[in-house]
């Protein structure tokens, strides 16, 4: 009797565990045929229950389906209906200055930097210099020393022999010389390439005389540099020095008009140094070249 006991406690102990386990089974195992292997019969299942205890599920063919087609590049279709072209890059250019010296003092962003400031005011003094005063004073010989060539708004220096050296060179230099009349070519003789090439002409003609013209185009201002003075220069014999009729003291430049006045003056002066270039070509004049 205890015996028969004891099996039918073992039976529903057998039962309830079938039970618990049968619960963990989906129905879709049922019809997934068993797999025959070297351990015996194995559930197709074994995968999914490891997948589903870990957390994680299958995807399903509809859900594949749908996932694929979100990440479709709609557009690649297309990529070709038109040509492809590089992007054309827009180029900065920079504005023109249009801004007068006066009206550049009163601004901070288009000021003259130092280095034109002080070029400014270096012409302006040797301008008014000239324009106060025309001719020198004190003359011991007659036709020695220096006078100057009148012009529109401004004078030009005419240095005749025994003008001071440091006057011309100055005047050179900002290109307000007009004409030098020497014998010994010492007036400029602080201006070496000039003087060098005065040297040579002078021992191969063997005159007495000489006059030096200068065809200018003075320098131009801008904010931030300064277009060099441009000159031509030509060498001659001469027996005569030729005086200006024409003498006179001429009113001041203010100095906020200067890089305007002399800006006007450049291309008048590139003009006429075209024009003589040109007459020296056509009479077959002899032209020495120097760039600097």
């Amino acid at each position: 009797m205890d015996g028969e006991i004891q099996q039918l406690k073992k039976q529903a102990s057998s039962q309830q565990h079938d039970v618990k386990y049968a619960e963990l089974r989906r129905s879709e195992d049922v019809k997934i045929p068993d797999l025959e292997g070297d351990v015996g019969k194995l559930h197709k299942t074994h995968n999914v229950c490891v997948n589903t205890a870990a957390g994680t599920s299958g995807v399903t063919k509809k859900e594949k389906a749908t996932e694929e087609k979100s990440y479709t590049n709609t557009n690649m279709n297309k990529l070709f209906d038109k040509p492809y072209t590089t992007p054309k890059i827009q180029k900065s250019v920079p504005t023109p200055q249009t801004t007068t010296y006066k009206n550049s003092l009163a601004q901070q962003k288009n000021t003259y930097n130092h280095i034109t400031r002080t070029y400014t005011e270096n012409i302006y003094k040797v301008q008014t210099y000239l324009n106060k005063n025309p001719r020198a004073i004190n003359i011991k010989e007659p036709n020695t020393d220096y006078i100057t060539q009148h012009l529109q708004g401004y004078n030009k220096l005419i240095a005749l022999p025994g003008t001071n050296i440091n006057l011309v060179t100055t005047c050179y230099n900002y290109g307000l010389l007009s004409t030098v009349y020497t014998a010994t070519g010492d007036e400029i003789s602080k201006i070496p390439e000039l003087y060098k090439a005065f040297l040579t002409y002078k021992r191969i003609t063997k005159g007495t005389l000489f006059f030096i013209k200068f065809y200018t185009a003075t320098a131009e201002i801008l904010y931030d540099e300064i277009k060099p003075v441009i000159q031509v220069i030509k060498i001659g014999l001469t027996r005569d020095m030729l005086i200006p009729e024409k003498i006179e003291k001429q009113d001041e430049i203010p100095i906020v008009d200067i890089p305007d006045f002399y800006a006007n003056k450049r291309v008048i002066g590139i003009a006429t140094i075209l024009t003589e270039l040109a007459n020296n070509y056509l009479n077959n004049n002899t032209i020495w070249s120097y760039y600097s």
